[in-house]
Order: C-alpha cells, then structure tokens, then sequence
C-alpha cells in the first residue's frame, strides 16, 4: 500500500545549527549562491561571512577590477570551478585604489595621497588605517 505523496520539504526549515555547518562547509561562491534559496539561508550565509564564522580554507581566487565593472565593483575568478564572480565594493571605489598586499583574504589598498584601507571583498566590510601623515 502506498502513502500520498512526500511533500517538497522546506529548506527554510533545518534548525540553525546544522545550517551553520552545512554553509560552513561550502567553497566560496557556492556560499554566495546559498543565499538565492530563502532568506534564512541568505542571513545565514551573511552572518557567516561578517562575523568571520565561515574560516574554512579555500581555493584562491583572483581578484581584479575590468572596465566594464566599473569602480565600485571587482571581479573574482574561482580557480575552484573556473568561473566569475562580480563583488560590488563600498567606497571608496576600488577602481581608483592601489591593491599593495594581501593576507588571511583581507586586501591593503591605498589611493593616490598613500591612504590605506583594509578591504575584505567577501564581507564588503571596509577599515581605514590611520593617515600616513600622522604616523612620526
């Protein structure tokens, strides 16, 4: 005898702790593409990302600024699954800085004046370093 149908489950659904180590577990552009099932998965996968949850190690991507982006956005190629990805960066605008190191996926950036910047283009999350005028 059969039963009716199985009902589609509700990926909204799993508990938040077992969501945490699923998108924990993801490379990096298939934790951005999480987002796209509901809006607890895509507050998950951000929350994962800002508070420097998600650590797992990854696959580098190459990240460079093209023309048609513009100067506000980046491209990331994934050495993972050979694709692009666009990031849209705060400002100030990426295409008008200097990219000059790089470490643990955080950027240095300076502008023409020497004004550095952190910049994680992951979480967008953007830090100014103190004036290169004021260091003695």
């Amino acid at each position: 005898m059969e039963g009716p149908p199985a009902a589609d489950p509700d990926w909204s659904e799993l508990p938040a702790d077992l969501l945490n180590i699923v998108l924990g577990e993801l490379e990096f552009p298939d934790l951005f593409f999480s987002s796209a099932v509901c809006t607890t998965w895509r507050d998950t996968a951000r929350a994962l990302r800002r508070l420097g949850m998600y650590n797992r190690p990854q696959t580098p991507c190459l990240l460079y600024i093209a023309a048609a982006t513009g100067t506000r956005a980046a491209e990331l190629f994934s050495l993972a699954d050979k694709k692009t990805y666009k990031a849209r960066i705060p400002d100030p605008p990426i295409g008008e800085r200097y990219i000059v190191g790089s470490s643990h996926g955080w950027l240095v950036t300076a502008d023409g004046r020497s004004e550095l910047h952190l910049l994680n283009p992951v979480t967008g999350e953007q830090i100014a370093l103190p004036s290169v005028i004021t260091i003695e």
